[in-house]
């Protein structure tokens, strides 16, 4: 069976061509043969709910097999966008995600003011990882790991990492290529 696409989820402030996102679609076109589409969302400094859903509903092609890997904000977007879609066996990699408010972001509050039914999520999940930094100033791991629970999730709690965003140390994710890698097999 042919691995469907990859479709990545940037977070708050964020867009497609930041961080470790290029590399990682480098690894995966390259490596695993995988065609991986890098989204933007649009105005990620002030980003909107009904804008990023409307987006999501344009650019992505809902289909069984799909594999959607999220950094930050674009976590609970990933989760919005499954609880959505008739789709199944779904793979899902998770970075630096919450599903709550968040104290350190009070900005993003109302992508989790409704709270999110996993009972129409977790059916149509294949497998899921969610990865985290043990000094993550951004979303503190307590809330990434809270996020792994309601998921039944797979948790990789790194020593460091912050938010996998720091600038010139944020351009390679090993870690992520690795779980993503599980998770296709």
């Amino acid at each position: 069976m042919m691995t469907e696409m990859i479709y990545m989820f940037h977070g708050y402030t964020s867009f497609g061509t930041d961080h470790w996102f290029p590399w990682l679609e480098r690894e995966v076109e390259q490596k695993l043969k995988i065609p991986f589409k890098k989204l933007n969302f649009p105005d990620s400094n002030h980003p909107d709910v009904q804008a990023w859903d409307q987006y999501c509903d344009r650019t992505i092609e809902a289909k069984d097999g799909m594999n959607l890997i999220g950094h930050s904000l674009g976590c609970i977007q990933v989760l919005h966008y499954l609880a959505k879609q008739d789709v199944k066996n779904v793979n899902v990699l998770l970075v630096s995600g919450f599903d709550e408010p968040i104290w350190t972001l009070p900005e993003l509050d109302s992508f989790t003011e409704h709270p999110v039914d996993y009972t129409q999520i977790l059916p149509k999940i294949n497998q899921v990882t969610v990865i985290s930094a043990l000094n993550d100033p951004s979303v503190p791991y307590p809330y990434t790991l809270t996020l792994a629970r309601h998921l039944h999730a797979k948790f990789v709690l790194m020593p460091t990492g912050h938010h996998f965003t720091d600038n010139g140390q944020d351009k390679q994710l090993p870690i992520a290529f690795e779980e993503l890698k599980t998770l296709l097999d």
